[in-house]
């Protein structure tokens, strides 16, 4: 049977009835005095914050706080203490706090002022914020993926476009051989527009993971990638490894291509299919192997081209970042989406034997 009209306010100020309301609300509560001791803490400070309410209490509000704000804390108190004016909204104030474990935790705090038994107390609402955190910076990251996207494909396409263009106006003029050259442009456009929208696709995140034979999926990969002449030697003790098996065939396909492209070639290495310099002549094709980390803990793609000349190493997973005339400068950045959306690591360094090889770590 339901509460009836004028009943509320009498259940609001009996104590059992406000009591359990405030211990069992999803908000952190905590009390302090003038002295930031800690007078009270609600049940749902464990869940928040890691301690236990008896735990807190006692305690200096510090305990809660990352060191970095200490002392503006009880600065900020004192002040606020012998003039009465507040420096900051009291509501909804967005702020980190220190889990017991370490971690840091954003809050949105509402504070409030009150007085007990005499005494001025000073408490907090704290709502953790964790997960609209993430949002925001999940939406901000796709925002600034649009304006790479958009800033790369105005760039890069317009170059082609106008090329084909005047490629055009010679042949209107008569020049009939000068349309064999639009094929070029073309090719170069629809390669564009296709790692444009790779990298699209690949985004912060993965879909259910599964067990991966990364073997397997390195062969299927080899398959369907442009390999030429290129051979392709996987090791037997490959580890597997819990992924989204398509993102992980994508991430192979890109540094396949990387490798057969310029392990034949005397173009640049700046990206997946445009790197830096590998010296290997056309007749002379590169061979790729696919190998397990030495700690067991990923895998390595290492072909024995030349390496990666004077790439800038720190740049070569950057959008758009190339040393190659027609280079996309996405392919790298295909495999950096894809690795850092499963939560792994990859890394550009030396084979033993001079090549190219990309080392991704998966713990």
């Amino acid at each position: 049977m339901g509460v009836a009209t004028g009943e509320l306010d009498a259940l609001v100020r009996d104590t059992e009835f406000f009591r359990s309301l405030v211990e069992n609300g999803s908000d952190a509560i905590v009390s302090i005095d003038e002295h930031s001791t800690i007078l009270y803490a609600n049940q749902s400070v464990e869940r928040v914050f890691g301690y236990a309410p008896e735990e807190l209490i006692g305690k200096k509000l510090t305990i809660i706080m990352p060191d970095r704000f200490r002392g503006d804390h009880f600065d900020a108190v004192d002040r606020y203490i012998e003039t009465g004016e507040r420096e900051l909204d009291w509501s909804d104030i967005q702020l980190p706090a220190e889990h017991r474990n370490g971690e840091e935790i954003p809050l949105s705090i509402t504070f409030e002022e009150h007085s007990y038994e005499g005494e001025r107390v000073f408490s907090g609402i704290m709502r953790d914020i964790s997960d609209r955190v993430e949002r925001e910076a999940e939406l901000e990251r796709q925002n600034e993926r649009l304006e790479r996207f958009a800033s790369l494909v105005a760039h890069d396409l317009r170059d082609p476009l106008q090329t084909a263009r005047a490629t055009l106006a010679v042949a209107q003029a008569g020049d009939d051989d000068a349309l064999d050259d639009l094929v070029d442009v073309f090719d170069r456009m629809d390669e564009l527009i296709g790692d444009v929208l790779t990298l699209a696709k690949q985004g912060q995140t993965v879909g259910d993971a599964v067990a991966v034979d990364l073997g397997s999926v390195a062969e299927d990969a080899w398959g369907t990638a442009d390999t030429g002449a290129a051979t392709l030697v996987v090791a037997d003790d490959l580890p597997t490894v819990a992924a989204d098996r398509e993102r992980v065939r994508t991430l192979f396909e890109n540094l396949f291509k990387n490798s057969v492209e310029h392990g034949s070639t005397s173009s640049r290495r700046g990206s997946a299919d445009d790197s830096v310099e590998h010296g290997s002549a056309a007749d002379d094709p590169v061979t790729v192997r696919v190998e397990p980390l030495a700690d067991g803990d990923g895998f390595a793609i290492a072909d024995d081209g030349p390496g990666f000349g004077d790439a800038d190493a720190d740049r070569l997973f950057d959008y758009g970042y190339t040393t190659s005339d027609d280079g996309t400068g996405f392919g790298l950045s295909i495999v950096d989406e894809v690795v850092r959306a499963h939560g792994w690591t990859v890394t550009a360094t030396a084979g033993d034997g001079g090549g190219a090889r990309f080392e991704v770590e998966t713990r």
